[in-house]
């Protein structure tokens, strides 16, 4: 117990110790001639050494950091952004001690070889190619060793720095709403029983041209999980047209089924030789009541035809604008909302085969929330949605990077037509 509490305090004091930094040079930007710029990038770096030196959910956190550029200074968010790639992998000898502890003898006795170089390394665990006595090619994740413990830790020590900063501009209350959100996804992250059933439930959806491994349940424990080993090349190389059956999916994900694969990292898809995508990675899945997925649509099915009374009641309804607020803005909000969807909706309807490229359309999006920036406090953090927001942020991204071809503005009609909605004696998330 004494060894977990020094690690507790280690971790606290180096996180405190970025912040503190952090801080130091924050007062300085307000001297003449100081160069910020300079001063952003020496604290990126300060936060990737030390949330990259810790693993576990100090490290996530930066992770989904770097999905919002637009809340953060740029040269913060690039040195963030270097958190999204791959870890360096420990040694297998430091995880043996976790095999040891959580498989019995008759379990350890199914597995005959474990490849002692990781195939890839993350901020929770690394994976290991191994064959099973049944000769199963197999890869077998293993959880870092007091990452579990450290969650609580981490997200509150992060969260008393983001009040401290002030980098976001949010309430408080509404830092501790997404703080809370949080540490619910990574807490189930920690637990690999968790993310069993996770991919048992994407399994179970069928998601047309994606292939996703096959568990080994008899082999998975909270620390350890073992699925088939699907081989695969980088998403990068995957073929434009993979893009329709990627936009198509995640629809099917959020207002079908709500489940969610909320964890769009480039590693964490790739190509086949058959050309389907391959799907990694459970841990992060964000399940979305029948409520959310409702509002989900409606903000959609409203926009299109520009009825911005009923888009605002819908986001009233998902927690993003607070109860009567239209009666005392709806001027303002109209313009916002009006000049978000000229931003978005207008390119999709003017090009029925949109192909993700560098065409200005994400730099008008942005355009618009920086806009919108200065009127945050019309709005809430609405946590619900958080998880739903990076996975569409990380698979632009991934999309982009294939020049993925997809008639999107058809699939935001048939989400308003109803086309994704679940089965009508549907409740709950599958």
């Amino acid at each position: 117990m004494a060894s977990n509490n020094d690690e507790q305090r280690s971790r606290r004091r180096r996180i405190i110790g970025a912040g503190v930094r952090s801080l130091g040079r924050g007062v300085l930007h307000t001297m003449p001639g100081y160069d910020r710029a300079k001063s952003w990038q020496k604290t990126g770096q300060d936060w990737f050494d030390t949330l990259g030196g810790l693993r576990g959910a100090a490290m996530k956190l930066g992770q989904i950091a770097s999905q919002y550029r637009d809340f953060l200074p740029e040269q913060l968010a690039d040195q963030l952004a270097r958190l999204q790639r791959d870890a360096e992998p420990w040694d297998f000898e430091r995880l043996e001690p976790v095999l040891d502890a959580t498989w019995t003898e008759e379990q350890r006795a199914l597995v005959a070889h474990i490849d002692e170089s990781a195939l890839a390394a993350a901020s929770i665990g690394q994976v290991h190619r191994a064959e099973l006595a049944d000769g199963r090619d197999v890869v077998i994740k293993i959880r870092y060793p007091g990452v579990a413990d450290a969650v609580d830790a981490d997200i509150a020590n992060l969260g008393r720095l983001l009040k401290l900063s002030r980098f976001l501009p949010i309430r408080g209350s509404d830092i501790d709403a997404v703080l809370d959100e949080l540490r619910e996804r990574f807490i189930e992250e920690t637990d690999y029983r968790h993310e069993l059933r996770n991919l048992e439930s994407l399994r179970a959806i069928g998601l047309p041209r994606f292939v996703l491994p096959e568990p080994a349940p008899e082999l998975c424990t909270d620390a350890v999980l073992v699925t088939s080993h699907v081989p695969s090349a980088p998403i990068d190389q995957a073929p434009g047209d993979l893009g329709q059956a990627i936009v198509s999916a995640i629809n099917r994900q959020v207002f079908t089924h709500g489940v969610l694969h909320a964890d769009p990292h480039p590693g964490n898809f790739g190509v086949t030789d058959d050309a389907r995508l391959a799907l990694y990675d459970f841990g992060c899945v964000k399940r979305l009541d029948i409520e959310t997925r409702a509002g989900l649509r409606d903000v959609v099915a409203a926009a299109l035809e520009s009825r911005w009374a009923d888009v605002h009641d819908a986001l009233q309804r998902l927690g993003v604008v607070p109860p009567g607020s239209w009666a005392r803005h709806s001027e303002l909000y109209t313009e916002i909302y009006a000049g978000h969807a000229a931003a978005s909706l207008g390119p999709l309807r003017d090009n029925p085969h949109y192909v993700f490229g560098d065409d200005g359309l994400i730099e008008s999006i942005r355009g618009e929330i920086r806009k919108s920036l200065r009127h945050w406090k019309l709005f809430n953090a609405a946590p619900e949605l958080v998880f739903l927001m990076r996975t569409l942020s990380g698979l632009y991204w991934i999309l982009r990077s294939i020049h993925a071809e997809a008639d999107l503005y058809a699939e935001l009609e048939a989400i308003a037509a109803g086309a994704y909605d679940p089965p009508a004696d549907a409740r709950e998330p599958s």
